[in-house]
């Protein structure tokens, strides 16, 4: 019996999220075709509990944003997750790796969008 309820806790902790972990890359100088402000004229991200996050997608992980993920504050935005941990990973990242991260999470929500148009 003990040995199925450890199997069971270390299997979940192992598991966590099922999305893999990517590094952050950064496109070329002069290769992107939206610059940091050129987002006024849309939004990103969803609302979660009257929470409205800039991402749709994790900017750790890829996957949806959802309440169980948390969310975090930075640059005066709310940064939201896919799951729990997630958010203690974007704190280890240095201001580039966010800034990289979450533009590529926006990029994501940019191409699922052009692809449903």
């Amino acid at each position: 019996m003990r040995s199925s309820i450890f199997l069971m806790i270390l299997s979940t902790a192992v598991i966590g999220c099922t999305q893999a972990d990517t590094p952050a890359t950064n496109p070329p100088a002069g290769d992107s075709t939206m610059g940091e402000n050129d987002h006024d004229d849309h939004d990103h991200g969803m609302e979660m509990s009257g929470v409205k996050t800039a991402n749709e997608y994790c900017p750790i992980m890829g996957g949806k944003v959802t309440a169980e993920g948390g969310t975090t504050e930075w640059n005066g935005k709310t940064i939201g997750f896919c799951c729990d941990g997630c958010d203690e990973k974007w704190e280890a990242l240095s201001e580039e790796e966010k800034a990289a991260k979450l533009a590529e999470a926006q990029e994501k929500e940019h191409k699922e969008t052009e692809t449903a148009s």
